[in-house]
């Protein structure tokens, strides 16, 4: 009996630290997994890299109203522009990019950085394009209201004051017109 308690105890001792190197084997394999994963995102995170080198053809690329950061990532990552959607995200959050509709021109040898720097810039143009463009609309319909129905300019006064102005004006006109040829 003695011999087999001492068997059993030996089997037992073995089998536990069999459990216990397999259990700090597979936290140690988790945790170089852990920090393989968290080099790799801190690296593209942070590294400057392109997806293609110099010279790569470049391509339009459009946002459109109220897109979202996300969204915009997913769309670049599709366009085949960036690699890492969290870290394009991440980045554009640091840079502060706000997102502006329109027509941009990129290229995969650009980096993430380049690309955020490039949107940045390229909006903020975009904007002040938008808004004159909108301060000329306006300017034009002011215009416009100054302008009878007949077309006639309407300089100042009543619209009446303003039509018997015009009339004696394209009358003095036509008179010495007429003088000249008679």
């Amino acid at each position: 009996m003695r011999r087999n308690d001492s068997v059993s105890r030996t089997a037992g001792f073995i089998t536990g630290m069999a459990w216990r190197v397999i259990l700090i084997a597979a936290i140690i394999f988790l945790l170089l997994q852990g920090i393989r994963v968290a080099y790799s995102y801190g690296h593209g995170l942070f590294y400057e890299h392109a997806l293609a080198g110099a010279g790569a053809p470049e391509q339009a690329f459009v946002i459109t109203d109220g897109e979202s950061l996300d969204r915009l990532a997913k769309d670049l990552e599709e366009a085949g522009l960036i690699d890492n959607r969290q870290a394009f995200v991440l980045q554009a959050h640091l840079y502060e990019l706000e997102i502006e509709p329109g027509s941009y021109t990129l290229s995969p040898s650009m980096t993430v950085v380049d690309i955020i720097e490039h949107l940045s810039q390229e909006g903020t143009k975009n904007k002040e394009l938008a808004d004159k463009n909108l301060l000329a609309a306006q300017e034009s319909t002011a215009a416009a209201e100054e302008t009878g129905a007949d077309g006639t300019e309407i300089i100042g006064g009543t619209e009446d004051e303003n039509l018997i102005q015009q009339d004696a004006a394209r009358a003095m006109t036509t008179a010495d017109s007429e003088e000249k040829n008679p």
